[in-house]
Formats: C-alpha cells, sequence, structure tokens
C-alpha cells in the first residue's frame, strides 16, 4: 500500500507518515490544479525540510521507481 503526502506543508503530518508507514511507502503528492505555483513548490519543499536527505529523496522519487519498475516489467 502506498499513501501521499498531502499535509498542506504540515511537517509533523508527514514526519509520522514516515515513522509509521516508511518513506518507501509514500509518494510525492500534490492537490494539483487546487493547488499552483508556490503552493505546488512548497508541496516538496517540505517534505525536504521535514525528513532526513536519504528519506526525503525516497519520497520524491518513488513514483519515478515504480513507473520504471512497472515498464521494465
Amino acid at each position: 500500500m502506498w499513501y501521499d503526502t498531502v499535509a498542506h506543508g504540515h511537517v509533523p503530518a508527514v514526519r509520522a507518515a514516515a515513522d509509521s508507514y516508511g518513506a518507501d511507502r509514500l509518494l510525492l503528492g500534490t492537490d494539483f490544479p487546487y493547488q499552483s505555483g508556490q503552493q505546488l513548490c512548497r508541496a516538496v519543499s517540505f517534505i525536504e525540510e521535514a525528513l532526513p536527505p536519504e528519506r526525503a529523496e525516497q519520497v520524491l522519487t518513488a513514483g519515478a521507481r515504480l513507473l520504471s519498475r512497472r515498464q521494465a516489467a
């Protein structure tokens, strides 16, 4: 099961999700098109603020990794 990170910049929520489910089970989530511009950028930057670099990288690249695995199958 995968979980998205739409938390509207609430750092404690993303930390709790990473601690509960594991950063490897989180996918970058946004409310696009309802959030755009700076709010969309914040959807990424708060992940980088909330988590250590290696865990943030897992979250921010999970979607691409899943797609590449699916295409390889």
